[in-house]
């Protein structure tokens, strides 16, 4: 369910918790909450809803919480996935609704309980200890109790866990290297640049566009540094400033085809299992940091005078990127993953557009590996070094 839906259809029960608003999260309740929504006599995912007061005088009121509440949120769902047994399908997800910022913690994947803590956590949070949820109460129960009453459900066997395997992930074609050296691109001088303002007056816009560049590779562009190019799938003015809004989008999808793929860097990453088995559907995501003079294409940039049709033109297999606030999110799928095999994680490569700005300064990349059932597989740090602008 879509979170704007759950927030519009707030309401404590067997399979969703509101939880107040006003109070920081704390862990050890959060585990508690998890496995009682867990253990619920229920169908499909439960959610924990944080940031609607369901308390106000006129229904569920969206409140919000802060970027450091849900910064903790983020990392205390990480925590969960390792205190509790068996294996639950975690996702936190979150959005700005009505300018404020409201989180779910979705729990799925609730056929294999009773689900309980998994190991000693803390004085009141120990091994074995099991709760289920009923409506607004929370109860604590005997794991053996709350088996004999799931027992004819349990016929399904639990998934079967991988032994998790060392993986080593690098950069192209080393999965041994951890540090990448990258040259900024020049991108002071767009070409035909002066030539812009006149093609723009013209009556026949597309043709003299199209004359005066005399490729389908190079385009007239703006000037500037990338810190001066429009967002990235966003619109510019026409510039012609004769309301002809088809100029304004030609020069902008040769702007962004510039910046997002001539002048991109493309990286990929290698991945090598030391496993003995191979390993299905390894789902990979990268954290990138939001730099003013860095930025990660969402999608590959074609000319807008390039007609052909292949996979890689129309961007099919391209990662999906998410952009927040604090940093760019990339998520893609390896379809399997042969032991002792190095292969590149990435159908597309990754299309990294570099500002001068980010000259002789260093970033690090985070990345996460997750197999089937959500099994943690590893995740790790990887790191880039920018130069100065080749010439």
């Amino acid at each position: 369910m879509l979170l704007k839906q759950l927030v519009e259809s707030a309401k404590t029960s067997s399979s969703m918790l509101i939880y107040d608003p006003f109070r920081e999260p704390d862990r050890e309740e959060l585990v508690r909450e998890v496995i009682g929504l867990a253990n619920a006599e229920v169908d499909g995912p439960r959610n924990i809803l944080f940031g609607v007061n369901a308390g106000a005088l006129d229904g569920a009121v969206i409140v919000g919480i802060s970027e450091t509440a849900m910064g903790d949120l983020k990392k205390a769902h990480r925590l969960l996935s390792t205190l509790i047994e068996p294996v639950l399908q975690l996702a936190f997800i979150y959005d700005r609704i009505n300018g404020k910022l409201v989180g779910t913690l979705e729990i799925d994947g609730c056929d294999f309980g009773p689900y309980f803590v998994g190991m000693d956590f803390s004085e009141s949070l120990s091994l074995g200890q099991c709760w289920v949820r009923e409506g607004h109460k929370l109860q604590s129960v005997e794991r053996e109790d709350l088996l004999a009453v799931k027992a004819p459900a349990l016929a399904k066997e639990p998934p079967r866990l991988l032994e998790v395997p060392d993986i080593d992930v690098g950069f192209n074609d080393d999965p041994q290297c951890e540090l990448l050296e990258m040259t900024v691109p020049d991108t002071s001088d767009p070409p035909f640049a002066d030539e812009k303002p006149e093609v723009a007056k013209t009556s026949r816009l597309k043709q003299a566009i199209k004359d005066t560049v005399g490729t389908v590779t190079t385009q007239i562009l703006r000037l500037g540094s990338l810190g001066e190019q429009p967002a990235s799938g966003t619109s510019e003015e026409s510039p012609s400033g004769d309301g002809n809004d088809d100029a304004g989008k030609l020069f902008t999808d040769a702007q962004n085809h510039y910046y997002y793929e001539e002048k991109a860097l493309k990286l990929n990453l290698c991945v090598c299992s030391k496993g003995t088995e191979e390993i299905e559907d390894v789902k990979l995501e990268l954290g990138f940091p939001r730099l003013p003079d860095f930025d990660v294409a969402d999608r590959i940039y074609t000319s807008p005078f390039d007609k052909r049709s292949s996979p890689e033109v129309n961007g099919r297999g391209y990662p999906q990127i998410e952009r927040r606030d604090d940093a760019i999110f990339v998520r893609s799928t390896i379809d399997k993953l042969t032991p002792n095999s190095p292969q590149q994680a990435l159908q597309s490569a990754l299309r990294l557009a570099v500002g001068p700005g980010m000259q002789r300064r260093k970033i690090a990349i985070h990345y996460k590996l997750r197999g089937p059932h959500d099994q943690n597989l590893g995740s790790g740090r990887l790191k880039i070094q920018f130069g100065r602008v080749s010439d």
